[in-house]
């Protein structure tokens, strides 16, 4: 299953320790020269000397750090995008200035839109493989749940297809991550993931069927 927030975890984890690493390097070496080549020490300045095999080696070193970061990312991201469980559900989502409209194939009639008084929910079962096919009516928007730390961009023209598992919860909160003009801290939607018994009622409710 695509569980977006485990992949991306273990990079984030990977970053940090290299980007603190980085740091306590360049503040050592700050402080290094600071004592080392403080005023009136040395007295006056002498030119510097080229070390290239030092340079080749820092430079080397950067280099394998980089594409070590590189591998962790592109792996972590085929993870994601590699998922070849059944997919039990699927959603369409229009993005448009500025809201969200979320329709479901399975269930025709079936639409969560934003209105003018509140935000639309997306609904969908939990710890299920769903797949989304993502559009956009005008400009460039983006789909962004932080939760399960998952964005995809809507371009103009193009349509996306992704597959994501949700954790279960009521209030995920999901974000347009592309601005897109005057209002668009406006985009902003909720995801209700729902357990197997509580997802059978919404479904039969929203095909207009008493549960």
């Amino acid at each position: 299953m695509v569980r977006t927030q485990h992949e991306f975890a273990g990079v984030d984890t990977v970053y940090l320790a290299v980007g603190g690493a980085v740091l306590a390097i360049v503040w050592l070496a700050f402080a290094f020269a600071v004592v080392r080549y403080r005023a009136g020490r040395h007295g006056v300045a002498r030119p510097t000397k080229d070390h290239n095999l030092l340079e080749i080696g820092i430079a080397s070193v950067i280099a394998l750090i980089v594409a070590g970061l590189v591998t962790v990312t592109f792996t972590a991201n085929a993870s994601e995008t590699e998922n070849h469980d059944p997919i039990r559900f699927r959603v369409d989502v229009l993005a448009y200035k500025w809201g969200w409209q979320f329709t479901y194939p399975s269930l025709p009639g079936a639409v969560d839109r934003t209105t003018d008084t509140a935000p639309p929910v997306l609904h969908v079962p939990a710890n299920q493989t769903v797949e989304i096919t993502l559009r956009t009516q005008d400009v460039t928007h983006a789909f962004w749940v932080p939760s399960v730390k998952y964005k995809q961009d809507a371009w103009t023209g193009a349509t996306r297809r992704f597959r994501l598992v949700f954790p279960p919860g009521e209030h995920l909160s999901g974000h347009c991550a592309q601005y897109c003009g005057l209002r668009h801290s406006d985009m902003v939607f909720t995801v209700r993931a729902m357990g197997p018994a509580e997802f059978r009622a919404w479904s039969a409710r929203a095909r207009g069927r008493t549960p």
